[in-house]
């Protein structure tokens, strides 16, 4: 099982529009191939530390499952980051990492996964049958960011051009 792992992508958009896609959890079905929504919890209504959110997640045509989350980081425009909190039936925690770095007229985006506490033997067997795809999920992070640019940049072609 990799723990770790990293993707960039290079989108036509600024750092802070892309923070505020990523950063709004409402929004993850858009670019995620298995978080199909999220909201928040405990009468948080936005990114800042602390705050916690619940994902709903499915895979393949039965398996579905939901995580609750903490946000770690929520520097606009630089860096958002979350963690899957432990519980008594998911004993495992992962940290989701999103950088932004100014690149040209656009921003190198960078997500990053690491397991920061390994989920039971038992568990790490059942999830390397039921949910290969969990033993690396840089081919998901490529996906979750291929969609984050496709709407990113259909969104800068619709804004309206504020008149000079």
């Amino acid at each position: 099982m990799r723990t770790s792992g990293e993707m960039s992508v290079r989108i036509e958009a600024d750092p802070e529009s892309l923070y505020a896609l990523i950063a709004d959890v409402t929004r993850i079905g858009e670019y995620s191939p298995e978080c199909r929504r999220a909201h928040w919890l405990g009468g948080a209504d936005r990114a800042v530390p602390g705050a916690r959110f619940r994902g709903r997640n499915v895979a393949g045509p039965l398996l579905r499952w939901s995580r609750t989350c903490e946000v770690l980081v929520a520097d606009a425009g630089h860096e958002f980051a979350f963690r899957t909190v432990p519980t008594w039936r998911y004993r495992d925690s992962t940290v989701w990492r999103y950088r932004f770095e100014p690149a040209g007229g656009g921003t190198e985006v960078t997500e990053d996964y690491e397991v920061a506490m390994l989920p039971p033997h038992a568990l790490r067997a059942a999830i390397s049958r039921l949910l290969p795809h969990h033993l690396d999920m840089r081919p998901h992070l490529r996906r979750t960011l291929e969609a984050l640019k496709a709407a990113a940049e259909t969104e800068a072609r619709c804004r309206p051009v504020p008149p000079s």
